[in-house]
Protein backbone atom coordinates (compact mmCIF):
# COMPACT_ATOMS: atom_id res chain seq x y z
CA UNK A 1 0.00 0.00 0.00
CA UNK A 2 1.33 3.42 -0.98
CA UNK A 3 1.56 5.95 1.88
CA UNK A 4 -0.76 8.96 1.56
CA UNK A 5 0.80 12.40 1.91
CA UNK A 6 1.53 15.43 -0.25
CA UNK A 7 4.15 15.08 -2.94
CA UNK A 8 5.11 17.16 -5.92
CA UNK A 9 6.26 15.78 -9.26
CA UNK A 10 9.72 17.05 -10.20
CA UNK A 11 11.66 16.39 -13.39
CA UNK A 12 14.50 13.99 -12.59
CA UNK A 13 17.11 16.41 -13.97
CA UNK A 14 16.46 18.77 -11.03
CA UNK A 15 17.94 16.32 -8.52
CA UNK A 16 21.27 18.12 -9.10
CA UNK A 17 19.81 21.36 -7.75
CA UNK A 18 18.65 19.66 -4.55
CA UNK A 19 22.04 17.99 -4.20
CA UNK A 20 23.84 21.32 -4.67
CA UNK A 21 21.57 22.86 -2.03
CA UNK A 22 22.43 19.99 0.33
CA UNK A 23 26.16 20.44 -0.27
CA UNK A 24 25.96 24.20 0.35
CA UNK A 25 23.94 23.71 3.54
CA UNK A 26 26.44 21.13 4.77
CA UNK A 27 29.32 23.50 4.07
CA UNK A 28 27.52 26.23 6.04
CA UNK A 29 26.84 23.76 8.86
CA UNK A 30 30.54 22.83 9.08
CA UNK A 31 31.64 26.45 8.96
CA UNK A 32 29.17 27.41 11.71
CA UNK A 33 30.26 24.42 13.78
CA UNK A 34 33.92 25.45 13.50
CA UNK A 35 32.87 28.91 14.76
CA UNK A 36 31.04 27.32 17.71
CA UNK A 37 27.69 28.52 16.37
CA UNK A 38 25.76 25.43 17.47
CA UNK A 39 22.30 26.71 16.51
CA UNK A 40 23.26 27.72 12.98
CA UNK A 41 25.24 24.51 12.53
CA UNK A 42 22.29 22.35 13.57
CA UNK A 43 19.78 24.25 11.44
CA UNK A 44 21.97 24.10 8.33
CA UNK A 45 22.73 20.40 8.89
CA UNK A 46 19.00 19.70 9.17
CA UNK A 47 18.32 21.56 5.92
CA UNK A 48 21.20 19.69 4.28
CA UNK A 49 19.42 16.46 5.17
CA UNK A 50 16.08 17.67 3.82
CA UNK A 51 17.64 18.75 0.50
CA UNK A 52 19.62 15.51 0.18
CA UNK A 53 16.46 13.49 0.83
CA UNK A 54 14.71 15.52 -1.87
CA UNK A 55 17.60 14.85 -4.27
CA UNK A 56 17.28 11.09 -3.78
CA UNK A 57 13.50 11.11 -4.12
CA UNK A 58 13.59 13.28 -7.25
CA UNK A 59 16.28 11.11 -8.84
CA UNK A 60 14.67 7.74 -8.09
CA UNK A 61 10.96 8.58 -7.83
CA UNK A 62 10.50 11.77 -9.87
CA UNK A 63 8.85 13.47 -6.91
CA UNK A 64 9.56 14.95 -3.52
CA UNK A 65 7.61 15.39 -0.32
CA UNK A 66 5.72 18.70 -0.24
CA UNK A 67 3.73 18.51 2.98
CA UNK A 68 4.38 20.23 6.27
CA UNK A 69 5.37 17.09 8.20
CA UNK A 70 9.00 16.52 7.23
CA UNK A 71 8.95 13.05 8.81
CA UNK A 72 6.80 11.98 5.88
CA UNK A 73 9.78 12.77 3.65
CA UNK A 74 11.55 9.86 5.35
CA UNK A 75 8.55 7.65 4.58
CA UNK A 76 8.73 8.66 0.92
CA UNK A 77 12.50 8.05 0.97
CA UNK A 78 11.86 4.47 2.14
CA UNK A 79 9.78 3.81 -0.98
CA UNK A 80 12.86 4.22 -3.20
CA UNK A 81 13.68 0.54 -2.66
CA UNK A 82 13.70 -2.06 0.05
CA UNK A 83 17.23 -2.29 1.42
CA UNK A 84 19.05 -2.10 4.70
CA UNK A 85 20.95 1.01 3.53
CA UNK A 86 17.72 2.82 2.71
CA UNK A 87 16.19 1.88 6.08
CA UNK A 88 19.32 2.92 7.97
CA UNK A 89 19.35 6.27 6.25
CA UNK A 90 15.60 6.79 6.61
CA UNK A 91 16.12 6.32 10.36
CA UNK A 92 18.96 8.84 10.19
CA UNK A 93 16.60 11.34 8.51
CA UNK A 94 14.02 10.86 11.26
CA UNK A 95 16.68 11.29 13.98
CA UNK A 96 17.88 14.54 12.40
CA UNK A 97 14.36 15.87 11.81
CA UNK A 98 13.40 15.25 15.46
CA UNK A 99 15.63 18.21 16.31
CA UNK A 100 14.20 20.58 13.67
CA UNK A 101 11.42 22.18 15.70
CA UNK A 102 13.62 22.66 18.77
CA UNK A 103 16.54 24.07 16.78
CA UNK A 104 14.42 26.51 14.80
CA UNK A 105 11.53 27.56 17.02
CA UNK A 106 11.86 26.70 20.71
CA UNK A 107 13.19 28.93 23.45
CA UNK A 108 16.25 26.89 24.35
CA UNK A 109 19.42 26.83 22.31
CA UNK A 110 21.10 23.82 20.72
CA UNK A 111 23.78 22.21 22.90
CA UNK A 112 27.21 21.51 21.45
CA UNK A 113 26.67 17.76 21.88
CA UNK A 114 23.43 18.00 19.86
CA UNK A 115 25.10 20.03 17.12
CA UNK A 116 27.92 17.47 17.00
CA UNK A 117 25.49 14.59 16.55
CA UNK A 118 23.32 16.35 13.97
CA UNK A 119 26.38 17.34 11.94
CA UNK A 120 27.78 13.80 12.06
CA UNK A 121 24.45 12.24 11.03
CA UNK A 122 24.01 14.82 8.28
CA UNK A 123 27.50 14.13 6.96
CA UNK A 124 26.88 10.38 6.88
CA UNK A 125 23.54 10.87 5.15
CA UNK A 126 25.03 13.21 2.55
CA UNK A 127 27.85 10.73 1.90
CA UNK A 128 25.28 7.99 1.33
CA UNK A 129 23.26 10.17 -1.04
CA UNK A 130 26.36 11.21 -2.98
CA UNK A 131 27.36 7.57 -3.28
CA UNK A 132 23.96 6.69 -4.73
CA UNK A 133 23.72 9.64 -7.12
CA UNK A 134 27.29 9.95 -8.35
CA UNK A 135 27.78 6.38 -9.54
Amino acid sequence: MTPKFKTRDVNKSFYKNYLQRAEECFHAAKTSHESKEWNASAIMAIHCCIAACDAMCVYFLGKRHSGENHNQAATLFKTIKKSEDINTNANRIVRILRMKNMAEYEERLVYKSEADKILKDSERFLEFVNGQLKK
